[in-house]
């Protein structure tokens, strides 16, 4: 065991990341704890995709550092790769292989035992079974995104990392996904997901919201009901909404006091 239970599951201190002269992410700090699910909101170069491979240890950020466990990810790569899975927005897959074939690969690589009948389960949950033998270069965008998504769970992580999930989506997969994200969590898993789009009743623990690069606002939706004067349940696009035109307000109002 790494660390005593009271201290966050994931802490991102003051992350930056810069691609030559420009800054795709801004001093970012937070902290989750087991069994969280927290929503990354933010337009499209907000600086998602940048964070959440900084926080898998695919990209190793400017400034700043992201620790697991109590570990520092950039020191501890290997072993945080154990604990934590980043689903991109399109994954990668083997042109050769079949769905199954990506599972054992993935088993035999993280070195798990007795992982067919989770797999199965996983691919059956996820509306593959059938498919279990095809390649997935002959799939939807979608099944696609899910075939990754099995292949992360395979493993069993602490933390899971998923981008744009919900994109390739039609609604009732996105109803059925949200749920089944909802058990994991249920059953003590940490889930950063970015997203344009949420279903109706889908409520995350806490929003985080980007704004070129910068955390604009966090908080549980209720906070942020309260922060932002919003009636009645909140969607996803009131909330971003609501805390850009506040974020800009805020900014014109510091150039008219300078």
């Amino acid at each position: 065991h790494f660390m005593a239970e009271e201290s966050p599951l994931l802490v991102v201190s003051g992350v930056g990341y810069r691609y030559g002269s420009f800054n795709a992410l801004t001093d970012v700090s937070f902290e989750a704890n087991p069994g969280e699910l927290i929503a990354l909101v933010g337009r499209n170069g907000a600086g998602k995709s940048t964070l959440l491979k900084s926080i898998a240890g695919w990209t190793r950020p400017t400034d700043g550092e992201v620790q697991i466990m109590g570990k520092k990810v950039a020191r501890e790569e290997r072993l945080i790769r154990q604990y934590v899975v980043l689903v991109p927005d399109t994954p990668p897959f083997y042109d050769e292989l079949t769905s199954w074939e990506h599972l054992q690969f993935n088993a035999q690589a993280n070195r798990l035992q007795d992982w067919e009948e989770r797999a199965e389960e996983l691919l059956d949950k996820y509306g593959l079974l059938n498919n279990r033998d095809a390649f997935p270069f002959a799939f939807s965008r979608g099944m696609r995104y899910k075939l990754a998504l099995c292949m992360g769970l395979l493993i069993e992580p602490k933390i899971l990392l998923l981008d744009e999930p919900l994109g390739p989506l039609d609604p009732v997969s996105a109803d059925n996904l949200w749920r089944e994200l909802n058990g994991h969590r249920d059953d003590g898993m940490t889930i950063l997901l970015s997203s344009h789009q949420l279903p109706p009743d889908a409520h995350p623990d806490r929003y985080i919201i980007l704004e070129e690069g910068t955390v604009i606002a966090e908080g549980t939706p209720d906070e942020l009901r309260e922060r932002f004067d919003i009636e009645g349940s909140i969607t996803l696009d009131e909330l971003l909404r609501a805390a850009i035109y506040a974020r800009q307000e805020e900014l014109e109002e510091e150039e008219t006091d300078a």
